[in-house]
């Protein structure tokens, strides 16, 4: 299965200059746990989790109203080719222990792979050869 066919495209983004605060009501409006950080040409810049919040405004007592997106978000993630397979997707994610994995084509972001999805993918894959073997094993 390739990326393309796995990956989320309908994106919650937001500008580096935005505030935490606006972030988190973005987090909070769609029920996710980050935002993907991109200028206004849909070049990625970063991302931000709840837990990134949680351990560089909450816990130091930042101030979210006026704490930048940009001085807290994980600059320059590591990012995946639409084109990429799935197997590609898992052991990048699983090697550098990423819960989110930016999708992008020609530089451009494009989609986000999550934990979830592959594991839903996974699943798909593992049932249809649990299928096959249980054919074979009829014959």
């Amino acid at each position: 299965m390739m990326i393309r066919q796995l990956m989320q495209k309908e994106l919650v983004t937001i500008l580096p200059t935005s505030s935490v605060h606006d972030a988190a009501m973005k987090m909070k409006e769609h029920n996710i746990g980050s935002v993907l950080i991109t200028d206004e040409g849909w070049k990625l810049k970063g991302i931000l989790t709840d837990r990134d919040i949680a351990m560089a405004v909450a816990a130091d007592a930042r101030d979210p109203k006026t704490t930048c997106v940009c001085d807290i978000m994980t600059q320059d993630p590591i990012t995946i080719n639409a084109d990429a397979d799935f197997d590609s997707a898992m052991r990048i994610m699983h090697k550098a222990k990423i819960r989110r994995l930016p999708v992008t084509e020609n530089g451009k972001l494009v989609g986000l792979v999550s934990s979830d999805d592959v594991a839903a993918a996974f699943k798909e894959e593992f049932d249809e050869f649990i299928g096959l073997e249980m054919t074979y094993a009829r014959h």
